[in-house]
């Protein structure tokens, strides 16, 4: 619980590192408490780069202020170092200092206290033994998606099925995908794309070939291999990529695949996943 004791007790937030484009936009949420009750209130403020910003005002003569509720969302284009403190009569107490990733959100509420969710809403974790930063999260696609393109192996995004990555963060990543093929004498090609140039990429697949078969590749670049191979069963196939990717843009990593053979259909049938997980 916070708690603003007097007039002389304010909220601030302040930044140590410079904002290129967007203030960060914030939101706070509070209960002012007298003798006979409590009064809701709330601030929607900017941050400011040069000079602190007070978020939650301090109470009249007389009045408690309990903060139920901070939000503090970068939405600049690069890494914002943001501190929280009390300003006691001009005398400042830091709470929390935290450098946000774009896309970042600081959260303090009083069950879970001060939280930082990472661009996709969950929980940053950090510790020092190098465990995941964020839980395991999955994207299942929901409807099929067809490859049959009039011109042989050419690849294509396996539309829905993909994640957002952010600069500089290493995310773990698994696709798996059943797909049909029109004939077994129509082979495959499966992948991934994501934003140009990664600092880190490093991933295998693996997908049908027979019955009692499969292709196998290793790769550290995107829509790799470069050709399909030459079968599949009709039914029954299933294409698993997995790897490691540190982006060096903030994007979207997406599934790829191809048909060998001209207007044979690929499928990638809804239900396929792809789970993924931030790990540093």
């Amino acid at each position: 619980m916070l708690i603003l004791q007097d007039a002389n007790d304010s909220l601030e937030v302040d930044l140590t590192s410079a904002i290129t484009t967007n203030q960060l936009p914030c939101v706070v949420s509070w209960r002012t408490i007298t003798t006979t009750g409590y009064t809701p209130g709330r601030t929607n403020i900017n941050t400011n780069s040069t000079t602190a910003v007070t978020i939650a005002p301090a109470p009249s003569t007389g009045e408690q202020k309990v903060i139920d509720f901070v939000s503090i969302l970068n939405v600049d284009t690069v890494a914002a170092e943001v501190t929280i403190q009390i300003n006691d009569n001009a005398t400042l107490y830091k709470l929390i200092v935290v450098t946000l990733a774009v896309g970042e959100r600081l959260q303090y509420t009083d069950p879970a206290g001060w939280q930082v969710l990472n661009n996709a809403g969950a929980v940053k974790v950090l510790n020092t033994w190098s465990a995941p930063i964020t839980g395991l999260q999955s994207v299942v696609l929901g409807s099929d998606v067809t490859n049959a393109n009039a011109t042989a192996n050419t690849i294509a995004d396996v539309t829905g099925l993909s994640f957002a990555v952010t600069a500089g963060n290493k995310y773990w990543f698994r696709f798996t995908i059943p797909y049909t093929s029109a004939a077994t004498t129509t082979g495959s090609r499966w992948s991934i794309s994501g934003p140009a140039a990664p600092t880190m990429l490093n991933y295998t697949s693996h997908y049908t070939l027979t019955a009692t078969s499969e292709t196998v590749n290793s790769a550290t670049a995107y829509d790799i291999p470069a050709a399909s191979n030459a079968s599949s069963l009709t039914a029954g196939n299933i294409a698993i990529i997995t790897g490691i990717i540190v982006p060096s843009a903030n994007g979207t990593v997406i599934a790829r695949f191809a048909s060998e053979i001209t207007v044979s259909a690929i499928v990638a049938k809804a239900g396929a996943v792809c789970y993924y997980q931030q790990i540093a």
